[in-house]
């Protein structure tokens, strides 16, 4: 793996903190940022971790996050997905 195209991110709904690389995505619904490539286990659940404002904020200046583009889910819901370009 080659360390130089990493970044660690801080998940508020958990205390890990998850590697992510060109692979992953974060995906904005209008309520809450969450990274949607990656999950964790909690008792018999598997989450996907969120990500606090702050955290969304620090890699926008970053400039790990490519362009946005809008994706239709579930139900009708629109919702906004960024890339990692690392």
């Amino acid at each position: 793996m080659d360390y130089s195209k990493i970044v660690e991110v801080r998940a508020t709904n958990t205390r890990q903190k998850f590697i992510c690389s060109s692979k992953d995505k974060i995906m904005d619904n209008g309520c809450c940022y969450q990274l949607i490539t990656q999950s964790f286990h909690k008792d018999w659940c598997n989450l996907t971790p969120r990500i606090s404002k702050t955290e969304f904020n620090r890699l926008m200046k970053m400039g790990v996050l490519g362009e946005p583009y809008k994706q239709k889910r579930e139900y009708g819901l629109e919702v906004t997905i960024y890339n990692f370009i690392v």
